[in-house]
């Protein structure tokens, strides 16, 4: 049999317990049967039943066969989650965007911070109305730098996906993002364009983005109808991507 890359043994186990083969509570094979099965050594076949504990599908102690506790679920690509357009797809929606506002400003103090602008510079503000299946879903208000602005500002206002259309035509990567989540209540302004009662629940996210250099790409705040999307995050005691926060002690607060 061919050598099996760690993350190929992963994905095939996946497979076995999403099929039945090794039903939630029971054990996967120890690590030396697994390691004659995919005849690979040892390390490899650790280093693939530690992407499924971190990801809290099985749970077990090194030297023990590892325990299944939950069905696999889909891991969501970065793309997927950075993009409101590349999500819908996954979801077999239709996403659509209407452009509300986009204009130039000069950088706000929290600008300067967020993207590393010198004070004074320009820098591209893009209010979007986004929809699912001609649905209004979310209101989403970004700022560029003003040299990705210049682009951003050159893209048509129809375009479902600004992402794909940087990295495919720009070379522009949006490859880390911090992520902040909240709850509040529709304010008049956010209330008329999202077709909603003001004070409704809304669901909001903030969220900073970067390139492979660390270079800020853009800062956005999301409110979406409360609903209408909802956050799933799986943790374990071996991984928890979760972190509470207060407000105030982050820096895009508004």
């Amino acid at each position: 049999m061919a050598t099996f890359a760690f993350s190929n043994i992963a994905q095939a186990l996946r497979d076995e317990i999403s099929a039945g083969t090794y039903p939630v509570g029971s054990s996967l094979p120890s690590e030396r049967e697994l390691s004659a099965r995919f005849e690979v050594s040892p390390g490899t076949v650790r280093v693939a039943l530690k992407e499924l504990v971190a990801e809290g599908t099985v749970d077990g102690i090194r030297g023990r066969p590892k325990t299944v506790i939950r069905m696999p679920r889909r891991q969501a690509s970065f793309e997927e989650f950075r993009s409101f357009a590349q999500w819908a797809r996954q979801q077999n929606l239709n996403p659509g965007g209407q452009v509300i506002t986009s204009e130039w400003l000069i950088a706000s103090r929290m600008d300067e911070e967020l993207l590393r602008v010198p004070s004074g510079q320009r820098i591209f503000s893009v209010v979007r109305l986004r929809t699912l299946d001609g649905s209004n879903v979310m209101l989403e208000h970004t700022h560029y730098p003003e040299w990705l602005g210049e682009i951003v500002a050159q893209i048509p206002h129809d375009t479902p996906s600004v992402t794909s259309i940087l990295s495919d035509e720009h070379d522009v990567h949006f490859s880390h993002a911090e992520h902040v989540f909240a709850a509040e209540g529709a304010r008049s302004k956010e209330a008329a364009r999202l077709g909603i009662s003001r004070g409704t629940a809304l669901l909001v996210h903030r969220r900073i983005s970067r390139d492979p250099s660390g270079r800020p790409l853009e800062w956005s705040t999301d409110r979406y109808i409360s609903g209408k999307i909802m956050l799933s995050a799986g943790s374990s005691w071996h991984h928890s991507p979760l972190q509470w926060t207060v407000p105030g002690t982050e820096p895009w607060n508004t």
